[in-house]
């Protein structure tokens, strides 16, 4: 090799330090720009030339500008993102349905199912006080407001949450659509892999998309060598290339709330993490299970007092009674839409005069074996028309109605083995089925001397009322061995118990987010003082090669002279 060659060798270095410089200058202009991901000069040994018997080297290439990170490192981190996004989610969720629970203002369900139970109580003294006869149709009232209203409250945060599924649809979209297009760029910009070199900046803001869309769900992110990078979702791919799959929230019967689906196949987006799984879990489980438990809880309020109340009477008895329960009249019980399935048994009726003297009493059979001659409403129906002094009917919308034949005359009802009374809404306390729609019956509203007190006859005794006195706090079969109080008390309990685990499940996820995080910042992000060493280092790498040139130059400035 000439001294022309040591030159040109020498040349080379100076080019790759000032190439190294500028990397360096740029890391350091950024080292304050967030997402920012350092870079590094790859540099190579240039072929060695064979000389004689010697193969000398002919100095240094730059072979390429790349990102320094670890892949595998920034996937865990993308993993560990979208956990904390989902735990963030469902904390949140949990906080606002501890505020819709929280009694301890003393006017949340628990408060109300106590004061109902102290007015029966206080009726049960003094079972003649036509004030107190209001005061606990008034409580009920209350009570079944408030349960209405803890639904509905429920109801309206998870619709909130189901809402919020469209949003996070068009921001899924939003990053794909951009994620894509970076590839092209990338791909374009990269020569679609020939190049060494890394985009930069466009791939910084690819990776700070991803990292966006790793929150709102769990990704599978495969890079391609054209430098694109391809996304899939559980066994659906979103991002391919230059292609972004559009996804949109629709809604679903069979969940009754929204779902994001994938326009192109119309299937379901299968993200059971991050923040999109949380929503999910957030309107079927966190807000749908504590909408299911008020209604298991109302469902056997009602059932448990209606029970009760159905089998006794009142201070006076019906002129007119209208069922509250709308059933399919002419199909057999267990077919027929009614409140609760009931049992073969009987129920009995009474007709009275108006000082409640028994006039004639009546058992109607209710047949439940399972054969062509079970009952129907109708049948039932008819079974009541035939007693003289009452006339019974169903009405166009399938509701039962009983009218006194005499204006001196009334009808009472009285021990129910079957269960049917309080099924087809006959003589009852509460109407409604669950907690949506728990009312007070309107009959006693209107006439609180309806209000059922005795079980042997009207002003016999207090036995009705002393059954309902405590049942709030009654053990129920239906409710598993648990009274209604309990199975409040017992939803509230573990919803506390879900709320501490969540939140140390969260903090538990920050915390392990944090420390990949740091480790990832250590290898991407800018240290001043390294990047100060790279600098002097490339300064005496440029000094040195000159000097180099100086020296050939002289010698060939010798040579030449010679």
């Amino acid at each position: 090799m000439s001294l022309f060659g040591t030159i040109q060798q020498s040349a080379g270095a100076l080019n790759a330090a000032q190439i190294g410089l500028q990397v360096v200058g740029n890391n350091i202009a950024n080292a304050n720009t967030p997402g920012y991901i350092r870079q590094q000069l790859e540099q190579s040994s240039s072929v060695a030339i064979r000389v004689g018997g010697l193969l000398k080297g002919s100095g240094v290439r730059p072979t390429g500008i790349t990102q320094v990170i670890d892949q595998q490192l920034a996937e865990r981190m993308f993993n560990a993102k979208t956990d904390l996004a989902g735990a963030e989610a469902l904390q949140k969720a949990y906080g606002q349905l501890e505020e819709l629970s929280n009694d301890l203002n003393n006017d949340g369900l628990n408060q109300q199912f106590t004061l109902f139970n102290n007015a029966l109580h206080e009726l049960s003294a003094q079972p003649n006080d036509s004030s107190l006869r209001d005061f606990v149709i008034l409580q009920a009232d209350t009570l079944s407001s408030s349960i209405r209203q803890s639904r509905d409250d429920a109801l309206s945060r998870r619709e909130l949450w189901n809402g919020d599924l469209d949003q996070i649809a068009t921001d899924i979209n939003r990053l794909t659509e951009r994620i894509a297009k970076l590839n092209l760029e990338i791909a374009t910009i990269e020569g679609g892999g020939i190049l060494n070199s890394d985009a930069t900046g466009l791939r910084d803001q690819r990776y700070r998309d991803l990292e966006e869309l790793s929150e709102y769900m769990n990704l599978n992110i495969q890079e391609q060598e054209s430098g694109a990078v391809a996304v899939f979702v559980g066994g659906d791919y979103l991002i391919s290339n230059g292609i972004a799959r559009e996804v949109n929230a629709v809604y679903n019967e069979q969940h009754g709330g929204n779902e994001v689906r994938i326009v192109e196949t119309d299937s379901p987006l299968q993200a059971n993490r991050g923040i999109l799984g949380a929503t999910t879990i957030a309107i079927e489980s966190v807000f749908g299970d504590y909408i299911d438990n008020i209604d298991s809880m109302a469902s056997a309020l009602i059932r448990s007092v209606n029970e009760v109340h159905s089998q006794g009477q009142g201070r006076e008895g019906y002129d007119s009674l209208l069922s509250t329960v709308v059933s399919d009249v002419g199909v057999p019980l267990k077919d027929a839409n009614l409140s609760w399935l009931p049992k073969n048994g009987t129920f009995d009726m009474s007709i009275v005069d108006q000082s409640g003297e028994v006039i004639s009493d009546h058992r109607i059979s209710v047949r439940m074996l399972g054969q062509v001659t079970d009952s129907t409403v109708s049948s039932i129906v008819a079974e009541i028309d035939a007693i003289d002094g009452v006339t019974a009917s169903v009405t166009r919308e399938g509701r039962i109605e009983i009218l006194s034949d005499s204006p001196s005359a009334q009808f009472t009802f009285g021990e129910d083995t079957s269960g049917f009374l309080a099924a087809a809404g006959v003589n009852t306390f509460f109407t409604g089925r669950t907690g949506f729609d728990i009312a007070v019956n309107p009959i006693l509203q209107e006439n609180a001397d309806l209000l059922a007190v005795s079980k042997s006859g009207i002003g016999e005794d207090t036995d009705t009322l002393t059954d309902l006195v405590g049942i709030i706090d009654q053990p129920l079969e239906n409710l598993g061995g648990q009274s209604v109080r309990q199975t409040y008390e017992r939803s509230v309990s573990g919803l506390g118990q879900k709320i501490s685990l969540q939140n140390s499940s969260t903090e538990g996820l920050r915390n392990f987010y944090a420390t990949l995080q740091s480790q990832h910042l250590a290898i991407t992000g800018v240290n001043i003082d390294e990047e100060s060493i790279k600098m002097i280092s490339y300064q005496r790498a440029f000094q040195a090669s000159s000097r180099v040139i100086s020296t050939a130059s002289e010698m060939l400035e010798l040579l030449v002279s010679l």
